[in-house]
């Protein structure tokens, strides 16, 4: 099981609210790393890594 599938599943299941603070935290840690990342490969590999997750959090809070 992927993080996002459990992520859907506890989102379903418990609370809504408490997943998507989660992501939504990640998301911006991972905006402030990509910013400061003076590495171009790493920094690519963030934004990658990012798209995922806001295509990931748009589809858990279509849900609600």
């Amino acid at each position: 099981m992927t993080a996002f599938e459990r992520d859907l599943r506890d989102a379903l299941e418990y609370d809504e609210k408490e997943v998507l603070i989660r992501r939504k935290a990640e998301i911006e840690r991972l905006t402030k790393e990509g910013k400061a990342c003076k590495n171009g490969f790493r920094r690519q590999c963030i934004a990658q890594e990012l798209e995922r997750l806001k295509k990931e959090y748009e589809a858990i809070a279509s849900n609600f």
